[in-house]
């Protein structure tokens, strides 16, 4: 049953990994358009790891206009830890335990958790992620899957989460509340969708654009992005953001019943030359700035 208080809703926590706050601006996003206006945030993580671990702990990225709007309402935060300091800035859901997902599974919620970045990968002991979940669904390539440009530069289809919605809300409507994590691998290089797959021209850039993250940068020989080549590539991260969109369109349209708070936001974005360097990792704007939006499936 629907309740006004956003403390006491079921929750979907989405992720576009490495989506820039610039690509979000252009894409066409109706259903997330749908949840609130695109804000502008800043991470407090450049990659995978501690941004998510800050996320874990209540620690979204901070819209830039200092508040956000949550179905009409101001807010600083969505949610609070009691482990922040002390501060007057009013979050929608203050939280006493170690992480949300422990906040969520004291109150007898399902806590599930789903990833598609090799960080995500439950069947390596290494990653420290997914144990935070008491429930864990991985989709992606195996984290010790030798990093070769035949197994980056790849089409993507079944190891994208978003392909599978229906299961994925099945899973969420088995329980009367639910708090559901979604790590969204597809706007992370190579960009690859089932709407989006590799064609010879973009195989060739995406091998470079490996080439200069592994690298941090330094261009030499026949690594060496034009500006239309660039533009290309962010095209790419567009499609696959629209991409997730339309999936995400159809999760929310199966979760909508329940009405859950939705939150949606980027880890960290990429840096595509801006400051000499390619990728992310690193302090610059282009990695820090990411999309946030918020709001409650249906309304109030």
């Amino acid at each position: 049953m629907a309740v006004a208080d956003p403390a006491d809703r079921s929750v979907v926590l989405v992720t576009l990994d490495s989506c820039r706050y610039d690509i979000a601006v252009k894409a066409h996003t109706p259903n997330l358009d749908r949840l609130g206006p695109l804000a502008r945030a800043e991470s407090p993580g450049t990659y995978t790891l501690p941004a998510h671990a800050a996320l874990f702990n209540g620690f979204l990225p901070r819209p830039v206009s200092e508040f956000l709007a949550l179905n009409g309402d101001r807010v600083d935060a969505i949610w609070r830890s009691a482990a922040a300091r002390a501060a007057k800035r009013h979050a929608a859901i203050p939280f006493e335990g170690p992480t949300l997902m422990a906040h969520y599974s004291d109150k007898g919620y399902r806590v599930i958790g789903v990833g598609g970045v090799t960080f995500f990968d439950s069947t390596n002991p290494a990653n420290s992620l997914p144990a935070l979940f008491p429930e864990f669904h991985y989709f992606g390539r195996l984290s010790r899957t030798p990093a070769t440009m035949a197994t980056r530069v790849v089409d993507r289809d079944e190891v994208l989460p978003l392909t599978h919605t229906q299961r994925l809300a099945d899973l969420c409507l088995e329980a009367e509340r639910f708090f559901l994590f979604l790590n969204c691998p597809s706007t992370h290089i190579p960009y690859t969708t089932p709407c989006s797959p590799l064609t010879d021209r973009s195989g060739e850039l995406l091998a470079v654009l490996y080439r200069l993250h592994d690298s941090h940068g330094s261009a030499s020989g026949d690594d060496v992005l034009a500006a239309e080549d660039i533009a290309f590539l962010l095209g790419m991260q567009r499609r696959a953001l629209e991409w997730a969109d339309a999936r995400l369109g159809d999760l929310f349209s199966r979760l909508a019943t329940r009405r859950p708070l939705v939150v949606v936001c980027a880890d960290h974005g990429e840096e595509f030359g801006e400051g000499g360097r390619f990728g992310h990792g690193h302090p610059h704007p282009t990695v820090s700035t990411v999309p946030l939006w918020c709001g409650v499936l249906g309304g109030g």
